[in-house]
């Protein structure tokens, strides 16, 4: 049986301190009471401040693409798989890390597919596109010590997937900064040492949202992909 690999090499760990979790903690850690519920919870969000290459966004993501599999039928299950893969956010440093993030929740998203509907999903399709458009904006590269991007002086973004009132599948899409997420430089969550921020029940709430960087935008959340074509 292959060991699983937690280091990339002696010098990233010394520079970036880079150490990856061993799936079976990430499992345990997801099966705290609570956490383990919240996956369950399509929408429920999840922010991962050191994403690495993906173990909890990916673990993440198949607890709740299970649920959606479980609580819903064939004709919601497309709606429901984007909102619960607009529910994960991560943020990382190194871009190599950042892109094998991205790439791993495509795959898995796209195994979970093929597994229900015994079909592949094309590229061309919107579910594919809006799919792959939702990872890119919610896993993003950054600092979360500075919040900010590691090359630009340039704050770190996402993207808030707001269910609209009344609809079953449209979305508000809000952008915001990172460092909206604090309150005068302080961690919203009581007890969290400065410079850390856990990813366990995060929540969107209209104070943390101030800093809007942009309109927000109403749209079908399996159409979300055209507003990058804009």
């Amino acid at each position: 049986m292959t060991s699983e690999k937690l280091i990339k090499s002696k010098e990233r760990v010394q520079q970036h301190g880079e150490v990856f979790t061993p799936q079976w903690m990430v499992q345990k850690m997801l099966d705290v009471e609570g956490v383990k519920e919240a996956c369950e919870n399509i929408e429920a969000t999840f922010l991962e401040p050191s994403a690495g290459d993906g173990n909890f966004l990916v673990a993440i993501l198949e607890r709740k693409l299970k649920a959606v599999t479980e609580q819903f039928s064939d004709g919601h299950w497309k709606t429901k798989s984007l909102f619960a893969l607009s529910s994960i956010y991560g943020i990382e440093f190194l871009a190599d890390n950042l892109e094998i993030a991205r790439s791993r929740m495509l795959l898995r998203y796209l195994n979970w597919y093929e597994e229900f509907f015994h079909v592949y999903l094309t590229s061309k399709s919107d579910l594919y596109k809006s799919a792959m458009y939702i990872i890119r904006r919610n896993i993003v590269r950054g600092n979360t010590l500075t919040k900010k991007h590691p090359d630009y002086d340039t704050p770190i973004l996402l993207n808030e997937w707001k269910r609209v009132k009344g609809s079953s599948s449209k979305v508000e899409k809000i952008e915001f900064t990172f460092s909206s997420l604090f309150s005068d430089g302080e961690e919203i969550e009581k007890g969290i040492p400065e410079g850390q921020m856990s990813f366990f029940d995060f929540e969107m709430i209209d104070e943390e949202k101030d800093e809007s960087v942009s309109e927000s935008v109403i749209i079908d959340i399996q159409k979300v992909h055209q507003l990058g074509e804009r």
